[in-house]
């Protein structure tokens, strides 16, 4: 594996889509734009022989080598995924594939652990600390078909929320470089809102992966506390963290979760003219209020163009059929407890090779930018979770459970809905001196209950999410209500700083068409298999492009000829046919008229 400091630029060689290394992007052509493919049609092209898994992989590492840099959003690039994807092609044609995310590259946040890249935890320290088994979630993906393409940088430890700051430096937003990511999973948001990626894991404790996907323009879950597996994940607080799965759009994201959990969220996404009809959603309006001069994270100011985003998306939930009922507060206590950080994180490094063993280690190393200092000390060799105390923090939680239970029963909801961020977004620099007004850290992490983000819009050129919450294990509701308004409401779009490398040539639909009109046809059986030769060595040449589809052209109306010529000899052989009858019968009659005897006297 090649280590990839994102000060640096890509020191594997990444290839052009079908080309040799060091010619000009600008003058690449491609089959097909995958910039804005969902994973159900980026299978789909693959089907229809107009991708391969490696030529996708090709794709996304030329996208990772132009735009990580200005990004600074990947920490560790997989220099094998090429050769995985290749093998995946292979297996794909032999046996077909194992998921709908067989062959599909992938990042994951680099407190995640994955065989044969170092997991940093956003520090420099870490940089030697390889891990001797892929975390469960990430194993389950890799056995799903999935290539990891990446490690995501993330803010060290995965501290902050408002932004996405480590040893590798800022990670910066997908449509604005001098704006902020946030974080902690801002990198894993980042590649995907950027297309590096299909798709990321990341990590959750407090809005780790919501605020970030909110910041750019993307899907990101939450899921229920303990659906998702934490073995193998380096934990921050350990009742409170959780993967999460962020994505371009809800159905890629239900079909990611589902193969992670083995549920079928897809099935309850629903089509119908009113998707949501029955549906009871909460508006939190204590969460949304532009005129109050509270100074809280959670219930301070909203602003006002937030506050208009909000009441869109609630008008539009109710054409959609949902029933809205609004909130004057959703109050929960909020207590935080990261005592046991050093001794999970010790815990944690006696499965790695790590030359640093221990907190202790890494702050006597100096490899690392935040403020570890802090959870160094007595609780580093016993276990917090063992102690009264501890327990006193867990019933507390159960304490905001009932609350929240208890609101939901009482008016009969589904979900409640609010503002992921609540002002306008701010830069690095701010965003290191200020805080970050969200619900999300007083809501879902609080009750162990899932979250999701889903993009409401833009404004001045950055994105806006809305966060749907739900009660445990009720994640199927929050797809259908998210895919629902994503529906009428589709934001996601490539940031135009990161526009696509390749062109699609004007012709080359046109040979699609013919090809997929004519591929079953055994008349064109040898320029069908001449075409898909060519997709596989496509070149984007537009006389080549064009010579086929004067050679489908030409074949057609020499078939159309052929067929003509045969119907005129079946006439002609049939008028032939008939004269010959004729003339037949016509000898017959006469040699019995010359036999019939005569009754002439």
């Amino acid at each position: 594996m090649i280590k990839l400091l994102l000060s640096l630029l890509i020191a594997a060689t990444v290839f052009s889509y079908n080309s040799s290394p060091g010619r000009d992007n600008e003058t690449e052509m491609a089959i097909v734009d995958i910039n804005n493919l969902s994973i159900t049609e980026i299978q789909q092209y693959v089907d229809m022989g107009y991708l391969t898994y490696e030529k996708i992989t090709r794709l996304y590492l030329d996208r990772i080598e132009a735009y990580n840099e200005q990004y600074n959003a990947l920490i560790t690039i997989n220099e094998d995924a090429l050769a995985q994807a290749k093998a995946l092609d292979e297996e794909y044609q032999s046996q077909g594939r194992r998921s709908l995310i067989h062959g599909l590259p992938i990042i994951v946040k680099d407190n995640i652990d994955v065989c044969g890249m170092p997991t940093t935890n956003g520090t420099e320290a870490l940089l030697d600390s390889y891990p001797y088994e892929n975390a469960e979630v990430v194993q389950t993906l890799i056995d799903n078909g999935a290539i990891v393409i990446a490690k995501a940088n993330m803010d060290e430890f995965a501290f902050n929320a408002a932004y996405t700051y480590s040893s590798f430096g800022f990670t910066n937003n997908a449509y604005n470089t001098l704006y902020s990511s946030y974080g902690s999973s801002g990198g894993s948001a980042v590649g995907v809102a950027a297309n590096l990626a299909v798709f990321a894991l990341g990590t959750d404790t407090g809005s780790s992966v919501r605020v970030p996907s909110s910041a750019n323009g993307v899907v990101g879950i939450r899921p229920t506390f303990g659906l998702l597996s934490s073995d193998g994940v380096i934990l921050f607080e350990e009742s409170r963290d959780t993967v999460g799965v962020i994505t371009k759009y809800v159905e890629d994201n239900a079909i990611v979760l589902g193969i992670l959990t083995d549920n079928d969220y897809l099935s309850t996404i629903v089509a119908d003219d009113l998707p949501l009809s029955g549906i009871r959603i909460g508006v939190i309006k204590n969460f949304m209020n532009p005129y109050t001069s509270s100074n809280s994270v959670d219930t301070g100011k909203t602003d006002l163009f937030i506050y208009d985003m909000m009441n869109d998306s609630i008008a539009t939930l109710a054409d959609l059929g949902a029933e809205i009922i609004y909130l004057d507060s959703f109050y929960l206590n909020y207590e935080f407890d990261a005592t046991n950080l050093c001794y999970n994180f010790n815990e944690y490094l006696e499965g790695t090779d790590s030359d640093i063993e221990s907190l202790a280690d890494l702050i006597a190393d100096g490899g690392y930018t935040q403020y570890i200092e802090g959870y160094n000390g007595y609780y580093c060799a016993y276990d917090y979770s063992l102690t009264d105390n501890w327990q006193e923090y867990l019933d507390e939680r159960e304490e905001n459970i009932k609350l929240a239970e208890d609101r939901f029963d009482r008016y009969d909801l589904a979900a409640v809905i609010y503002p992921t961020i609540k002002t306008e977004l701010m830069t690095n620099e701010e965003a290191l001196y200020n805080k970050i007004y969200t619900p999300s850290s007083s809501t879902a992490p609080l009750i162990g209950w899932p979250a999701i983000s889903v993009p409401m819009g833009f404004y001045d050129d950055l994105p806006y999410g809305m966060e749907i919450m739900a009660e445990a294990d009720s994640e199927s509701i929050l797809y259908q209500i998210a895919a629902a308004y994503e529906q009428v409401n589709p934001v996601y779009k490539l940031p135009e700083i990161a526009p696509a490398l390749y062109s699609v040539p004007t012709m080359i639909d046109d040979l699609i068409a013919l090809y997929d009109q004519y591929q079953y046809d055994p008349d064109y059986a040898e320029l069908n298999e001449e075409v898909a030769n060519y997709y596989l060595a496509f070149d984007g040449n537009s006389d080549t492009i064009a010579g086929l589809i004067n050679e489908y052209q030409f074949l057609k109306e020499e078939i159309i000829k052929k067929e003509k010529t045969l119907q005129a000899l079946v006439v002609t052989g049939g008028v032939a046919s008939g004269l010959i009858l004729v003339i037949i019968i016509v000898f017959i009659i006469k040699k019995r008229a010359s036999k019939r005897p005569s009754y002439r006297s």
